[in-house]
């Protein structure tokens, strides 16, 4: 024989509760997975982008030593060049 049916609701019974609680706590897992996936491939992207600059940067200061090294030959030529003829 069948136990006699229970007039209790479904949402109200012990199976219902452990069911919700296992989803919502699959649910979290799985939203910090994800979350912590995101966070990765933003720290990643922020770590190209500085590599990137920060290559800009030294790009920038070679070319100004560049400049900076001919300005400096060229003004030791002009005085060398003053005093031979004086």
């Amino acid at each position: 024989m069948s136990p006699p049916p229970d007039d209790t609701p479904l949402h109200r019974t012990a199976g219902a509760k452990v069911a919700v609680a296992v989803f919502l706590a699959l649910t979290l897992a799985y939203a910090l997975l994800i979350a912590q996936q995101v966070l990765a491939w933003v720290f990643l992207v922020v770590i190209v982008v500085v590599i990137w600059y920060a290559a800009r940067l030294v790009v920038a200061m070679e070319e100004i030593a560049t400049q900076l090294g001919r300005l400096a030959d060229e003004r030791t030529d002009s005085r060398g060049r003053g005093d031979e003829s004086s």
